[in-house]
């Protein structure tokens, strides 16, 4: 019965210990100040939308600063949109939840250039993609772009 003590200590032990960050270890969140950006093309016919929305890390982790510049749209006109994970086209669930992005109204020129805080956590081992929607009561995406990473992301100690 001891030996088998032993062991189960020395297994709990080995687990906890591999749970422990370590300097060197990929840290997926992105540190503060990392940024990507979505380049917005219009995805039908009818729409012109388009421009550029950047992210970028805030304090506290759990934030995101986003950055729209939002041209060649239909003035005065608010718009919801969502970050999704996957790519233009073959895109999944919307990353967090859709409440947490409030809607945006161009103006009067049909452009919008501006910033907002939004309750995001972005992690730099997923693919995402910025959607545009047409209005609340109509969700298609009339723009769409994936994030791309434009500073560092992810944070490696190479001590």
């Amino acid at each position: 019965m001891r030996p088998f003590r032993y062991v189960t200590f020395v297994a709990l032990a080995v687990v906890a210990g591999a749970c422990v960050p370590r300097p060197g270890m990929l840290d997926y969140a992105l540190p503060q100040g990392a940024q990507w950006t979505a380049t917005l093309t219009p995805t039908t016919k009818s729409s012109t939308l388009h421009g550029t929305v950047r992210f970028v890390r805030s304090s506290p982790e759990t934030w995101t600063r986003v950055i729209f510049n939002l041209s060649d749209g239909t003035g005065g006109a608010v718009h919801p949109w969502h970050i999704h994970y996957g790519v233009c086209g073959d895109d999944h669930l919307i990353v967090e939840n859709p409440a947490k992005y409030p809607p945006f109204m161009l103006g009067s020129t049909g452009s919008l250039t501006g910033a907002a805080s939004v309750q995001v956590h972005l992690l730099d081992n997923e693919k995402y993609v910025v959607h545009i929607h047409a209005s609340a009561m109509d969700m298609t995406t009339i723009a769409c772009g994936p994030l791309v990473p434009d500073r560092a992301i992810a944070s490696v100690d190479r001590h």
